[in-house]
């Protein structure tokens, strides 16, 4: 696993203005992420998480504040191939295979060859899908398609996956599914995971720690441990323990209106 993954988050703002109004959607973020520390942020809709990610991920410029990767800026982490991304629709390319789908950056950054990147088989086996390599997205379900986006996110062997309510459109069912099979991946080699939701029994399931942003403007209203063995199974969400900790951020929430 590589090194250089710690995300500091010094005093974020975001404003974004229109030709009537400034809206402050996040004010003054600090936060440390460690190297191989996977933490959701949670918060009412609207209150930051995405423009936080997106800022981490150097997709958008904060107006106050800065972020670092490893000590180096997003744009070079970027560059560099270290960031991997994951959003609610896997946007897979409908004429191209699974396999040919995951190869996709690699065929676009054919200079960055990374010693790091694993094999597209191998990537397919990793999330499940060794044998659906040539089928087409149209033929996958939803579940399989985000499978498909996360494998090709981990194309290059980033060190830091930032993921955007990737399971946000799945149903309950295959959601609930889906966190585990991220939690079996993750395991493999525990990449620095920065991951936004909305629900509460998916930042307990996922998270070493989970940040809980207030309503707008976002600001960091306080952060939970989660100290639940690894690996965690589904038999974990009706121990005491575990509705301890979604009761603790559910307070978080309520205390700022929000539903989580």
């Amino acid at each position: 696993m590589q090194d250089g993954s710690h995300v500091r988050i010094s005093n974020v703002s975001k404003r974004f203005t229109t030709t009537s109004e400034t809206l402050l959607a996040l004010d003054d973020v600090t936060l440390d992420i460690e190297h191989g520390e996977f933490v959701c942020l949670l918060g009412p809709s609207g209150c930051g998480k995405s423009t936080l990610l997106r800022i981490i991920g150097g997709l958008t410029e904060p107006t106050d504040g800065g972020v670092t990767i490893g000590g180096q800026t997003p744009s070079d982490a970027q560059a560099k191939k270290e960031l991997g991304y994951v959003f609610q629709d896997p946007s897979l390319m409908p004429w191209r295979t699974a396999e040919d789908n995951i190869r996709l950056p690699l065929h676009v950054n054919r200079a960055m060859n990374k010693d790091s990147a694993p094999p597209v088989e191998e990537l397919l086996t990793l999330v499940g899908l060794e044998r659906f390599g040539h089928y087409y997205p149209s033929q996958l379900s939803g579940g399989m398609q985000q499978r498909v986006a996360l494998a090709r996110a981990l194309a290059f062997g980033p060190s830091l996956l930032l993921m955007d309510e990737p399971f946000g459109a799945l149903d309950e069912i295959t959601r609930e599914t889906m966190r585990y099979e991220l939690m079996r991946i993750w395991n493999s080699d525990k990449k620095t995971v920065v991951f936004v939701t909305h629900s509460i029994a998916e930042a307990v399931t996922l998270s070493d720690r989970v940040v809980v942003l207030s309503g707008q403007p976002g600001r960091v209203k306080g952060v939970v441990d989660i100290e639940l063995p690894r690996p965690r199974t589904a038999d974990m969400e009706s121990n005491r323990s575990f509705v301890d900790y979604a009761n603790d951020l559910r307070k978080l929430l309520m205390q700022e209106g929000g539903d989580g």
